[in-house]
């Protein structure tokens, strides 16, 4: 049972936001970090026209605010992702790497509100000079895994359209890697001559299968992806397996250079949910890695508590 708005608004204590480019989730949040109600939207970036950000949030989270706000308070805000990109409500400057939590929450910034009641910080992404490569979300997410897991030394792996990899030791992000693996698999899938080859996503087995020969011949890479438009059309199962064959040897050249970027005593995590968390973790494993699965909305929520905290020195 879904709590009243007189219940949320008479205990609401800030308000947690995750705005990406294609949709938003939003959380009231209690004085202990507890969740009240939550929300969710499709008015990503790509969807929010003429600086309609603020007037956007008011509409997705006036069931929750009190009927008055007393004089000279405020509720507090916290928003990580795209809403703090160049095209989105108020550019938050990218921090830099070495990169701890307190570092990015003071990076935060406060977008000019025309309406009195909030106070919104718009968290910042993350950049590396060296090898150029940048992030707008994900660092919130690092951030709540490190919190929950302290001691953690090694890469954290976030599955998704882009792919982030982040090197985490001492309580620090010491480095990352974008790969455009969804993207990628996304285009060969649809626009290539490989679109009349995806049968057999779920096709586990061959999936492995793909997985040991980047592995053990990296260099194959784009031999293989022909490999499969051919064995459709020469094999006698006619390549009833294709599209969990791409995936194998998308992510199974993604993974394997990142193993081979371990350091000795080094771990593997992995923050996601659902289908391509698995597979991630199945592919890891065909490298003797057996990562733990961390909930995504949990490292999320857990990088905006750690936010908020600094924020309001608490």
């Amino acid at each position: 049972m879904s709590a009243s708005h007189t219940e949320i608004s008479s205990k609401i204590d800030w308000i947690a936001v995750d705005w990406g480019t294609s949709n938003l989730r939003l959380w009231a949040m209690d004085a202990d970090g507890e969740i009240l109600a939550r929300g969710e939207s499709d008015l990503g970036l790509n969807k929010v026209t003429d600086g309609g950000f603020e007037a956007v949030l008011h509409g997705l989270i006036a069931d929750w605010l009190p009927d008055g706000i007393a004089p000279g308070r405020t509720l507090p805000v916290v928003v990580c992702g795209m809403a703090g990109a160049r095209q989105g409500w108020c550019e938050a400057p990218y921090a830099r790497l070495p990169a701890q939590p307190a570092t990015l929450a003071a990076g935060a910034v406060k977008p000019d509100l025309q309406q009195a009641g909030l106070d919104v910080h718009i968290l910042p992404g993350l950049c590396q000079i060296d090898d150029p490569d940048v992030m707008r979300g994900e660092e919130t997410q690092l951030v709540g895994f490190m919190a929950a897991q302290p001691d953690f030394a090694g890469w954290v792996c976030l599955p998704g359209t882009h792919s982030k990899w982040a090197r985490i030791a001492n309580g620090t992000i010491t480095g990352f890697r974008t790969y455009m693996s969804g993207e990628v698999f996304g285009v060969l899938s649809q626009q290539s001559i490989l679109r009349h080859s995806m049968q057999g996503a779920d096709d586990a087995a061959a999936f492995e299968t793909a997985i040991r020969h980047v592995a053990d011949k990296p260099g194959d890479f784009l031999h293989c992806l022909f490999g499969i438009r051919a064995g459709g059309l020469v094999s006698p199962d006619g390549g009833k397996a294709g599209a969990a064959m791409l995936s194998g040897y998308v992510i199974g050249s993604e993974i394997a250079d990142i193993v081979a970027r371990l350091d000795k005593g080094e771990s593997i995590a992995l923050i996601g949910d659902g289908k391509l968390a698995a597979r991630y973790r199945q592919a890891l494993q065909v490298h003797d890695f057996d990562a733990a699965i961390i909930d995504a909305e949990a490292a999320t929520l857990g990088g905006l508590r750690r936010a908020h905290a600094v924020l309001t020195n608490q």
